[in-house]
């Protein structure tokens, strides 16, 4: 990646002891703007960052095949949010990243469009979401 004094600036991947891996932007050595962090049990989480903390909108594709879009402060969840289960025929509204209803998946790809987050395009094509790393966009 890229260096400004002595720090990581603009765009690079950083591979960490752990197993986890963080490929996106910094600024100041702290990630900062878009980024995709894997962790090593296999989750991932796509989305903005600020000055090192998970920020903004992203989306978490977890190991075992869910899919949460939620806002995020200082890397904790925040707001409504909506969750896909693995199985590609259920959804959960998310309040502060905990599902407070079941809601259709019509109603899911409606609430993500209404607040701005992005929705998992090929849902239900995919046994695995994870596996087969179908792409996110998003629909506004």
């Amino acid at each position: 990646g890229e260096w400004k004094a002595g720090k990581k600036e603009g765009r690079g991947v950083v591979r960490y002891a752990n197993g986890d891996v963080y490929d996106g932007e910094w600024k100041a050595g702290l990630p900062e703007g878009r980024g995709v962090y894997r962790y090593a049990d296999d989750d991932v989480y796509e989305g903005e960052f600020k000055a090192g903390k998970q920020e903004g909108r992203g989306v978490y594709r977890y190991a075992n095949g869910d899919v949460d879009a939620v806002f995020l402060k200082q890397s904790l969840d925040v707001g409504e949010g909506v969750k896909w289960m693995a199985d590609g025929r259920r959804a959960a509204r998310l309040r502060d990243g905990k599902p407070v209803e079941e809601i259709s998946l019509e109603e899911a790809r409606q609430t993500a469009d209404r607040l701005g987050l992005p929705t998992p395009s090929s849902y239900g094509q995919c046994s695995r979401i994870n596996r087969c790393l179908c792409a996110l966009v998003g629909t506004r």
